[in-house]
C-alpha cells in the first residue's frame, strides 16, 4: 500500500494504542485501537484483500471529529496478524466479531462496520450473524466468491486474444472448488448478497467507483436491494478500485456522517424511550 505506507493514527496527530485480540478459532489479530474523546460509540474499520490495516488510516481522522472510537485490525494471513488462510470473508468474519467483542469491552456505545473490498464482503458476512451492529458501511465489494471468480476469469481472457481459449465454465468452477478445498471452507458460504439479505432493516451503505472493472457498480445497487429499504448506495466517479474514500472524498464522508448520525439518534430514541 504505498498510498499509506508508514502512515499510523499518529502521523494525524491522534494518540493510539497497539492492541492484540484473539479470534474464535485461536487466530491472533494485531491492530490500532484510536479514542475519541465523546465516544459516542465504535467503528471498525476492515481492509482488502493483500493490504493492512494502513489502508484505513485516512478515514480515522474523520471519524475521530465526528466523536467515534475506531478500531483497525490487521485480517488473518495479512499484515502483522497470524492465520495462514484467507477465505474471502468466511473465516475473516470471526475476525471482525473478535474486533466487535473487544471494541464492546472497552465501550457501551453502538457499533458500526465499515470495510473495503473484502473487507466490505466480511463486514456485512459478520454483521448479518450479528444483529447488535447498528449498521454497515460496505465499499466495493462482490456479490459471491463464485460470481466474483467467473467475472475476473472474465476480465482476465480480455487481457490477450489468446486468452480466450479458455473457458469461464467450468475452469471458474474449478477454481472456486480448489479455492474452498485448499482453504478448508464451502465457497458457497461466501455468498454477500444472501447476508446482505439477513441485515434485517438497518442502515446500510454500499459504495462503488462508477468505473471500477474488477467490482462493477450493479453489485453495489443489488446489495442494496437485498438489504432493504433502509440501505443506500454512494456511486464515486472514477475507474479505481477500492479508491471511493480517495475519489469522491466529501460525498463520501457526507453519507457516512448520515449513517452515523442515524444511528445515535436511533440509539438516543431507545435509551430514552418511555417503559411499557
Amino acid at each position: 500500500d504505498r498510498e499509506n505506507h508508514g502512515l499510523t493514527p499518529g502521523s494525524f496527530g491522534l494518540a493510539y494504542e497497539d492492541v492484540e485480540f484473539q479470534a474464535s478459532d485461536g487466530v491472533r489479530l494485531k491492530g490500532w485501537w484510536v479514542p475519541a474523546a465523546e465516544d459516542r460509540g465504535t467503528v471498525v474499520l476492515v481492509h482488502g484483500l493483500n493490504r493492512s490495516r494502513i489502508e484505513m488510516v485516512k478515514k480515522v481522522p474523520f471519524l475521530h471529529a465526528q466523536g467515534w472510537n475506531t478500531l483497525l485490525f490487521d485480517l488473518r494471513h495479512h499484515g502483522e496478524s497470524g492465520g495462514s488462510v484467507s477465505s474471502f470473508g468466511f473465516f475473516e468474519k470471526l475476525d471482525v466479531a473478535a474486533a466487535a467483542a473487544w471494541s464492546r469491552a472497552r465501550g457501551d456505545g453502538p457499533l458500526v462496520y465499515w470495510g473495503v473490498s473484502l473487507g466490505g464482503a466480511t463486514v456485512t458476512l459478520a454483521a448479518a450473524a450479528d444483529p447488535e451492529v447498528a449498521a454497515v458501511i460496505c465499499d466495493s465489494s462482490y456479490r459471491s466468491l463464485r460470481d466474483t471468480a467467473k467475472h475476473h476469469l472474465r476480465l482476465f481472457r480480455g487481457f490477450r486474444w489468446w486468452l480466450r481459449v479458455v473457458p469461464v465454465w467450468p475452469v471458474a468452477d474449478e477454481v472456486v472448488y480448489w479455492i474452498g478445498r485448499r482453504g478448508g471452507f464451502d465457497p458457497d458460504q461466501v455468498d454477500i448478497e444472501a447476508a446482505a439479505r439477513r441485515l434485517e432493516e438497518r442502515p446500510a451503505l454500499f459504495v462503488c467507483n462508477s468505473g471500477d472493472r474488477r467490482m462493477p457498480s450493479d453489485i453495489a445497487f443489488a446489495l442494496r436491494a437485498a438489504a432493504g429499504e433502509r440501505a443506500s448506495v454512494l456511486v464515486v466517479p472514477g475507474t479505481s478500485h477500492g479508491g471511493a474514500y480517495r475519489d469522491g472524498k466529501a460525498a463520501y464522508e457526507g453519507a457516512v456522517a448520515e449513517i452515523l448520525s442515524g444511528v445515535l439518534a436511533e440509539t438516543d430514541s431507545t435509551t430514552h424511550a418511555a417503559p411499557d
